[in-house]
């Protein structure tokens, strides 16, 4: 596991650059949208008269049905673009390229995987219980029963639980079968 301590916010990484950089820019365009998803790309610049990017960044996130992603992805991921751009810029003083917020969403893909897996071990675990539940309505319930002594009593028994029939059961004319 990582340590989030470890890991710059994008709002440290901006503080620097702005002091370092005050007449700088900072560009962000989308280049892929659709239902499900958005990318990014951020592109700083060091002085306002630069006329190509100094460095770029991409991010991509996905719009979820719940939590920050589902109201604000298209935000989330402008954000990271420019967390990844300033890292390429060498604003990741400690090292890391990702900033705090990414890792802290890794950090809880982490926390949902490993839930998941307890779920799945303690089905594992449990799943050799089978207690099947009677019900009289349900003619796909296995319904509990003593083994017949004799082959007789088996197929009385087949008879009266599911209604079949024998060759001896069922009505025949003596004069043979109709054609």
């Amino acid at each position: 596991m990582f340590n989030l301590e470890d890991y710059e916010t994008v709002e440290e990484r901006l503080i620097k650059y702005w002091k370092d950089h005050p007449d700088g820019q900072i560009h962000t365009k989308i280049i892929e949208h659709s239902g499900s998803r958005f990318i990014v790309e951020a592109s700083i610049f060091r002085t306002e008269a630069d006329l190509r990017p100094w460095t770029t960044g991409l991010a991509e996130e996905t719009i979820q049905g719940r939590g920050v992603n589902a109201t604000s992805a298209l935000e989330n991921c402008e954000t990271s673009a420019i967390g990844r751009a300033l890292a390429n810029a060498g604003y990741a003083t400690k090292g890391k390229r990702a900033s705090r917020e990414e890792m802290a969403k890794v950090g809880k893909a982490q926390e949902v995987k490993a839930s998941i897996e307890e779920v799945k071990a303690k089905m594992a675990s449990t799943s050799g219980e089978y207690i099947p539940v009677v019900k009289e309505e349900d003619p796909w319930t296995i319904k509990p029963a003593t083994m017949p002594p004799t082959m007789g009593e088996a197929v009385s028994m087949v008879k009266e639980i599911i209604g079949g029939q024998t060759e001896k059961d069922i009505p025949r004319c003596p004069h043979g079968d109709m054609i």
